[in-house]
């Protein structure tokens, strides 16, 4: 299972999530929120890789209603 997942904001920004904390994720010294898409993927993957892990999922955010 991977640790980290990619999310499609509500304001179209991407995020990376750590699914053991259930929040964003903290790579590379900083909160991954506010990403581009290819951003994100980047972030997660590798992260996911240092894991052992090769595949990332996405995941999109309805906004609330």
């Amino acid at each position: 299972m991977n640790r980290y997942l990619i999310v499609q904001e509500p304001t179209c920004t991407w995020a990376v999530f750590d699914v053991n904390d259930n929040q964003p994720a903290l790579l590379e010294g900083r909160v991954a929120i506010g990403l581009d898409k290819h951003e994100a993927v980047k972030l997660a993957s590798g992260a996911n890789a240092r894991l052992g892990v090769r595949v990332i999922s996405l995941l999109r955010i309805a906004p609330a209603a």
